[in-house]
């Protein structure tokens, strides 16, 4: 079933296309808001144009569309089927922007690398605010050592945030199990201690509850 508008957010910079792309397979929608800057603005604008080719593609600027970078315009003259331009200049004018596309929109799917505040968080939180249809997909490039560092507080934080943002902790999951055990040949159970976990199943209660 497709959706009427969905509203994409992102990054600028993040690690890997392939983690935007499999979001967006699972989308449908008749229109799609996109926000018109470098990275996964323009990524998934010229990613849906090319997968979803009847699609209507409207991207939103906080300003005009000249004020945009130079490759970021190109795409938007190659792909976009609708500009709206806010011709806002002050200093808030990228979240009034992202404010428009959420509150002119059903869903808002977020590509989010959970490192701290910014842009997009800010639209994740005011989608989750206004009651809107929120799905986020995470960007995040983990590693054994980040885990490994992390207290259980700081562990089950960050998992408690990809829960309430309905991350699919199930993908997350299986790399951290699949890294402990074919790139540090580790038990869960050790990888559960080294990190100050009592007992085998913590990491699975984290997960759970």
């Amino acid at each position: 079933m497709k959706d009427q508008i969905i509203a994409i957010t992102g990054h600028r910079v993040y690690p890997d296309r392939a983690a935007l792309y499999s979001g967006l397979d699972n989308l449908r929608a008749q229109e799609y808001y996109f926000g018109g800057a470098r990275g996964i603005d323009s990524d998934a604008l010229e990613y849906i144009s090319r997968t979803q080719p009847r699609s209507i593609r409207t991207v939103v600027v906080p300003n005009r569309v000249i004020d945009q970078p130079l490759g970021a315009q190109a795409i938007i003259e190659k792909h976009a089927t609708r500009v709206i331009e806010l011709r806002n200049t002050g200093p808030d004018r990228y979240m009034i922007r992202n404010k428009f596309m959420v509150d002119n929109s059903e869903k808002t799917v977020a590509f989010y690398d959970f490192r701290g505040k910014g842009g997009t968080f800010n639209t994740i939180e005011y989608a989750k605010s206004k009651g809107k249809d929120l799905k986020v997909y995470s960007l995040r490039d983990f590693t054994f050592n980040e885990f490994q560092g992390m207290s259980k507080q700081e562990f089950g934080s960050l998992v408690n945030t990809m829960k309430n943002y309905k991350v699919n902790l199930s993908a997350v999951k299986s790399m951290l199990l699949r890294m402990i055990i074919e790139n540090y040949h580790m038990t869960v159970e050790a990888f559960s201690l080294s990190l100050g976990y009592d007992g085998v199943k913590t990491l699975e209660q984290l997960w759970l509850r």
